[in-house]
């Protein structure tokens, strides 16, 4: 049985010599080498990649201190935590679409200049993605948007 190549996803591969002491096969498809396997993976990097997911979905971790913390580049966190959101399914926000302004001194509610945009209503939308998970999304209206 011929190995598949993971890029282009063809199983037609012949033999195409011995480099660094493993078999190298040619995909007859796109014409280029591989080597079946990936002998960088073991349980500690699975774990590390775990870990630093983790950290940066619940402790709000940066990609360049779990990068540190881990030995590893940043660029690579940044990759993996990219791959593990790419595989989740596409969250459903139900709820309604509610348009409030926010403001630290009540007072000003109402009587704000708007010129520059700082204090136009915001459009926030309040969904439960998933049971036990509150998300909250607040946009800012764009200026040439309409009031319902």
């Amino acid at each position: 049985m011929m190995p598949t190549r993971k890029k282009c996803g063809s199983g037609q591969a012949v033999k195409n010599g011995i480099v660094a002491g493993r078999q190298r096969y040619r995909c007859k498809d796109c014409g280029c080498n591989f080597r079946p396997g990936d002998g960088r993976t073991n349980d500690g990097t699975a774990a590390k990649k775990a870990m630093c997911i983790l950290l940066c979905s619940m402790a709000k971790g940066s990609f360049r201190m779990l990068g540190r913390m881990f030995d590893r580049s940043h660029s690579l966190i940044y990759r993996w935590v990219r791959e593990f959101g790419e595989g989740l399914p596409e969250p459903e926000v139900p709820g309604v679409v509610a348009e409030m302004e926010f403001d630290v001194m009540r007072h000003f509610i109402g009587s704000k200049k708007t010129r520059l945009g700082s204090s136009r209503p915001l459009t926030v939308a309040h969904g439960e993605p998933w049971p036990g998970c509150s998300a909250v999304v607040i946009l800012q209206r764009s200026g040439g948007s309409t009031k319902r």
